[in-house]
């Protein structure tokens, strides 16, 4: 018997992806790229089908927007329900916390 278990995925967002709307719900499809493996092992690159409330993403690119105009680059951490479907990643999101990145680096001078 297996166990059940709640999955869960946490996201970080640099940039605000291309998004569709559809009865309020706010859609997108990112490209997971599994990075920082153990020593041979390998996982393939999967899609990631988002769904969030369009309201909350609103809010969530409008802090982004505001932090952005104080000229640091908004970072979108972003923790859905996760599950699987039709090959890909599916999930829905449970919130956004919208934070600061980390000022861009000078370019050297000389």
């Amino acid at each position: 018997m297996a166990l059940s278990v709640t999955g869960t995925l946490k996201v970080v967002l640099r940039e605000i992806p291309d998004t569709q709307e559809h009865n309020g719900m706010i859609e997108m499809t990112l490209q997971n790229e599994p990075r920082g493996l153990p020593k041979d092992v390998s996982l393939p690159s999967t899609p990631l089908e988002l769904t969030c409330a369009g309201k909350q993403w609103r809010n969530a690119c409008t802090k982004a927007a505001q932090i952005r105009a104080s000229g640091l680059p908004p970072l979108l951490i972003v923790e859905a329900h996760v599950s699987a479907r039709a090959g890909a990643l599916v999930g829905v999101v449970k919130g956004i916390q919208v934070v600061e990145g980390k000022a861009p680096a000078a370019a050297p001078v000389g």
